[in-house]
């Protein structure tokens, strides 16, 4: 196969159509810088479906089209054509030619063809595959082909030996399998939660399945015989109550009658005691006005006769007072002067006295000192000075004997010195070399150390980050399946409470009436306008019982409507509550201030609901005569308390009925209705919550990513930075072996030499330190010597005055201690003076603050103290106001006594009417007690027949007939309730969901299967094609390899050239290390090369895989602009070499690669912006030149 033709038009220059036509050998396409020659390259690898405009030297793919010219206008679409010579069938078509044909629009459609025939890219690029064509393969290389094997790192240089191999389409396809066993991964992953959430399932769905059927069956047993059973037991009650109120009527007159006289009665007593108790207030009001004047009567006489001779005493007294007030006035300011000298005087003797004390510390400290002491210290210091004056002498000569052995070593190392000084030179130069490159290579093995280490915490720390964030995605997901099931639970609930779900059949149709606006005036049933607190749920609804479907309406209109509106729909019955017309019905005040006492009371009903205003006579009518306790024995004893007069329900639905009956058992489940209310706020405040949970996980998910990334781009760069490290480190350690064999040499020849140098050094030296060591010591001993005579001279000079200055001192500290004994008595007694004086002014301040006192209290009840004038007017008034009071005192006792002999016989009549009346209503109150029971019974019936099974007892409804009486019955149906109970809790939907449960589960099963098997086809897949790349790579490589030392040699005209493995034991992995020693130099890495060496080596490269793996034609775009003319000659050689087997084009402007080619073709660019051809074929040319 080879290229027989290109044709372009509109095609970037080539604005018309062009055709080349190609033969088998040496094609060149040469042309001026700017005249389009490169532009048939990009042709060429354009129609193979390149689809980067990048790659084309354009910025969008748009910039191919010809866009004109000052001569030409632009066109719309770009096309080419490549014609290939099939004839050996190397492409997999049974035509002996092949064409594609590729266009594109500036609209931005595109278009393919294969033979003429519309296909797509795919189609072309499988028909390529393997064939050594397309735009990634060895038919077109261009100087960034060249750039691309001396730049890039070993790993990425891989990639063209794969390529070569051609394992890329085993890549691909590994990359498909890989992704799909992921993909098999994850979903079984999901499979196996799912089965082992379903089988955790399944065993106990198995089970409830079981129990709900035989719990259905007992219900309906339970249905047919309790409905039978309350049936007849409302029917004895209707009939007992009847009688009882024809009872009733008879006893309600006589009670009428009674009351009435009782009440006239009542009233007239009332008026006698009201007038009683005002004689008695009366009575009591004069008696103590008479006590209190007899009383002052007395006082002011005996106080007039004791007056004169107390107001005498007291001015005495007042005088003597004043005269000792005075007296001990000027006693404390005597005192005060006297304390305050005192205190001056005792601080200046505590300060006379430490300063006695600090001289006689000082005087005996100079004592304490003895001269036989000092002389001691001179003789010590003498004695040393002996000493060190003979080690001076004895160090001054060694210093001699060391100059002397230093001379002669001198001497030795200045003959060893010249012999060294020439082998040494010469190795200098090369040590510092080799000691850069040896520090370099270090630095680098280190620097690699560092990264490897740096790469493990990375990947470490990387698969730590991603666990977290994985987590933290499996958290948010968690968080998303709670919030999809409760919005769905609260759809679902909320579907129900738009359907009027739970509410009777009249019930619900008057609602969804009311919603589809058929009837007006509905305000909506009890159950909906009530909020009730969680938890009294059970207690209102078993207060409220049936009440709470009853329908709330405007007025009886309203109502009236509705129940037509029942009538003609055929849709059941319904309790209308018209708020004009319902009043409340409360508990009398006293009886609940009662019960409120007890300690088992909640509260009435009424008050633990809310409701909008208008309903609240609506609330007291159904509620306000209910009361909420504790518990029922609370309960009973709060019935008890009102007389059994009203119902108490306890907090879990028990109820002790108006009359005493108790109502009570296991708790019924609460009412659709308020359980679903209860139910959709729960919801909607975890739905809150799952909200502002979802926003947190999504917002650390996010965080998560970001850091996961981060974490992987320093990864990456990390590896990068290990790879460039491993190309220096191989390219030093190279440098390092060579420099190391021309060191050895020069090594052993100065190795004699330097060992004598170096002996006579290190002798030399540790004479100069041992000189150095002897100076010293002179030096510090010198320094010694002075410092002992100073001593010694400091120490006679001290003894000698310390005699004359120590008998001073003996005397002032023997006349110093008497007077330090004077200063601490005078200051004692100081002391003791202060105290006596404090005391003394203590009490003279206590003695005057009490005559004043006295002085205050004489002066104040000598201005009290009444005249004697005054004292007869008062005695003349209260005896007048005595006399009065006696006179008005015996009128009231005679009034009184009139009253009570009038009350007493009233009060006997109305005794006997109350008993007679009481009597009545006794009687009447235990009729009323029974027909409250009997209409209880009835009502408690019918509101269970209804919740319990929705069973109307005032409609015609068929009675289920009993085989057995009603004893038997009602016998039957304890036992089937206790079966029931013994069930526990009944999932009736654990039926159907237990089927669907186990259909699921069955077809998983067969899913895990399905995926476990494609599992290992997938893997025995990947390992297959593992083994085949591998094989491949290798055997290609080592051909590669091959050809590439041939390649080399015949290029460079010698030297040699190899490729490196950098991990031989991972050949899908490792990278590929080019070494190069061309001729004259030494094996160094690629990048150590000249330019134009690196250039050669990348075409030897190049070369060598086109001789391993042949291509039908080549396409070479200047990839010899870096070679100079001799290696551009060698090159041109080499390529012809090659055309007789490959068909290459080359694009250049290089004199020895065009006298190398077969046919010439010329681009040039007549006019401006267009690209035209000429071609020459130079064999034709030759033969008609000769």
């Amino acid at each position: 196969m080879y290229l027989k033709r290109l044709d372009m038009v509109g095609f970037k220059s080539f604005a018309k159509r062009t055709s080349i036509d190609f033969v088998p050998g040496l094609t060149a396409v040469v042309g001026p810088n700017g005249s389009g020659k490169s532009n048939v390259t990009d042709a060429i690898r354009w129609v193979l479906g390149e689809q980067s405009a990048k790659s084309l030297r354009g910025a969008k793919m748009e910039d191919i089209i010809f866009s004109g010219s000052d001569a030409h206008r632009a066109v719309n679409v770009a096309e080419v054509t490549l014609v290939l010579d099939n004839s050996d069938e190397r492409v997999k078509l049974p035509y002996n030619e092949v064409s594609v044909t590729r266009r594109v629009h500036r609209s931005g459609e595109s278009e393919y063809l294969l033979n003429n025939q519309a296909c797509r890219l795919k189609d072309i690029t499988d028909l390529f595959m393997d064939s050594g064509l397309g735009k990634e393969a060895f038919s077109i290389i261009s100087q960034g082909r060249v750039d691309e094997i001396l730049n890039s790192r070993p790993q990425d240089r891989r990639a063209i030996f794969e390529e070569a191999a051609g394992v890329l389409k085993y890549k691909l396809r590994k990359k498909k399998a890989e992704h799909k066993l992921f993909e098999a991964d994850e979903n079984l992953l999901r499979v196996l939660d799912i089965l082992h959430e379903l089988s955790d399932r399944l065993a106990p769905l198995e089970q409830q399945a079981s129990k709900a059927r035989d719990y259905l069956q007992m219900t309906a047993d339970v249905r047919d015989y309790d409905i039978a059973v309350m049936v007849a037991d409302a029917t004895a009650q209707l009939t007992a109550m009847q009688a009882h109120q024809a009872t009733e009527q008879q006893y309600k007159e006589q009670e009428q009658h009674f009351a009435k006289q009782v009440a006239e009665l009542e009233v007239l007593v009332q008026t006698l005691m009201s007038e009683r108790q005002t004689l008695d207030q009366q009575y009591e009001a004069t008696n103590a006005s008479l006590l209190e004047a007899s009383t002052e009567v007395e006082r002011l006489t005996g106080y007039q006769a004791v007056s004169a001779e107390k107001a005498q005493n007291k001015a005495q007294r007042l005088a003597q007072l004043e005269a000792a007030k005075a007296h001990q006035a000027t006693k404390i300011n005597a005192l005060t002067e006297k304390q305050q000298q005192e205190r001056t005087h005792f601080a200046t003797l505590q300060t006379q006295v430490k300063e006695q004390e600090q001289q006689v510390k000082q005087y005996e400290h100079v004592l304490q000192r003895s001269a036989k002491e000092i002389d001691k210290e001179i003789e010590q210091q003498r004695n040393r000075y002996i000493d060190l004056m003979n080690e001076q002498v004895t160090v001054k000569n060694d210093m001699k004997h060391i100059e002397q052995q230093m001379a002669r070593q001198q001497a030795m190392t200045s003959r060893v010195s010249t012999q060294n000084d020439e082998a040494s030179e010469q190795l200098r130069t090369l040590q510092q070399q080799f000691s850069e490159l040896t520090q370099r290579n270090a630095t680098l093995h280190d620097k690699l150390g560092h990264l490897r280490q740096q790469l493990k915490q990375q990947t470490q720390q990387v698969d730590k980050q991603k666990n977290a964030f994985e987590k933290k995605q499996a958290m948010l997901y968690e968080a998303y399946q709670h919030q999809h099931r409760l919005k769905a639970r609260k759809d679902t609930l909320e579907e129900l409470a738009a359907d009027f779900s739970g509410f009777y059949q009249g019930v619900r149709a008057v609602l969804q009436a009311r919603a589809s606006n058929q009837l007006q005036g509905i305000d909506g049933a009890v159950a909906e306008l009530l909020h009730v607190p969680k938890q009294y749920t059970q207690a209102i609804e078993t207060a409220l019982g049936a009440s709470s479907q009853h329908i709330i309406t405007t007025d009886e209109k309203a109502a009236q409507y509705a129940i037509q509106y029942l009538k003609r729909k055929k849709e059941g019955r319904a309790t209308f509550l018209p708020r004009t017309v319902i009043k409340p019905r409360l508990i009398q005040s006293h009886i609940l201030q009662e019960v409120a006492s007890h300690p088992a009371f909640i509260n009435t009903a009424s008050a633990l609901v809310s409701a909008d205003q208008q309903y609240e006579a609506i609330v007291d009518n159904l509620l306000g005569s209910v009361i909420v306790a504790q518990d029922l024995q609370g309960a009973t004893a709060i019935a008890r308390l009102a007389g059994f007069r009203y119902r108490v329900v306890t907090l879990e639905g028990d109820v002790v009925n108006a009359g005493g009956s108790l109502t009570g058992g296991a708790a019924q489940r609460q009412s659709n209705v308020f359980s679903r209310k209860l139910e959709l706020d729960d919801l909607a405040s975890k739905l809150t919550q799952i909200n502002a949970q979802i926003t947190t996980a999504e917002a650390d998910v996010q965080q998560g990513k970001v850091m996961l990334q981060t974490q992987q781009q320093q990864l990456v760069q990390l590896r990068e930075d290990i790879e460039s490290t491993q190309q220096q480190a191989h390219a030093s350690a190279a440098q390092v072996t060579a420099l190391e064999n021309d060191k050895k040499h020069l090594e052993a020849r100065v190795s004699v030499v330097a060992t004598e140098r170096t002996d006579a050094t290190e002798q030399i030296a540790q004479l100069t330190a041992q000189y150095e060591q002897a100076t010293a010591r002179v030096t510090a001993l010198t320094q010694e010597l002075t410092q002992i005579d100073e001593q010694v001279q400091s120490l006679t000079n001290l003894k000698e005055k310390s005699e004359l200055e120590r008998d001073t001192l003996r005397a002032q500290l023997d006349d110093l201690r008497p007077k330090l004994a004077v200063s601490k008595e005078k200051r004692a007694q100081a002391g003791e003076a202060i105290a006596g004086y404090e005391l003394a002014l203590e009490q003279a301040k206590a003695e005057l603050a009490s005559i004043a006192e006295d002085i205050t209290w004489f002066t104040k009840e000598q201005g009290e103290q009444d005249s004697p004038e005054v004292l007869t007017q008062k005695i003349t008034a209260w005896q007048t106001a005595k006399q009065e009071n006696e006179q008005r005192l015996q009128t009231l006792r005679e009034a009184r006594a009139t009253n009570r002999v009038t009350l007493q016989d009233k009060e006997v009549t109305l005794q006997q009417l109350r008993m007679q009346h009481q009597g009545y209503v006794e009687q009447l109150h235990d009729i009323a007690l029974k027909i409250e029971r009997a209409h209880s019974r009835i009502t408690y019936i019918e509101e269970q027949l209804w919740e319990q099974y929705e069973w109307d007892l005032r409609s015609q409804q068929d009675v289920p007939k009993l085989t057995i009486d009603i004893e038997q019955a009602r016998r039957r149906v304890k036992l089937l309730k206790q079966s029931i109970e013994e069930l526990g809790t009944v999932n009736v939907d654990a039926i159907a969901e237990y089927e669907q449960v186990m259909e699921r589960y069955t077809f998983l099963q067969e899913q895990r299967n399905d995926l476990v098997e494609a599992q290992q086809t997938l893997n025995e897949a990947i390992c297959e094609m593992d083994s085949e790349m591998t094989v491949r790579f290798k055997t290609t490589f080592e051909e590669i390899r091959t050809h590439f030392h041939s390649a080399f040699r015949e290029l460079f005209g010698g030297g040699n050239a190899d490729l490196v493995l950098i991990d031989p034991t991972n050949l899908l992995e490792t990278g590929i290390e080019i070494v190069a020693q061309p001729p004259g130099k030494k094996l160094q890495s690629l990048s150590l090369l000249s330019g134009g060496e690196r250039a050669l080596v990348a075409i030897a490269l190049l070369f060598a895989i086109l001789k391993t793996r042949p291509v039908p034609f080549c396409v070479l775009d200047e990839v010899e602009a870096a070679l100079d003319e001799a290696n551009v000659t060698r090159y041109a050689e080499y390529l012809r070499k090659l055309s007789g087997d490959t068909q290459f084009i080359v694009i250049t402007h290089r004199k020895g690669t065009m006298e190398g080619a077969d046919v010439l073709y010329g681009i040039t660019m007549q006019e401006s912006g267009v690209s035209k051809l000429v071609s020459v074929k130079l064999e034709q040319d030759e033969e008609e030149r000769q």
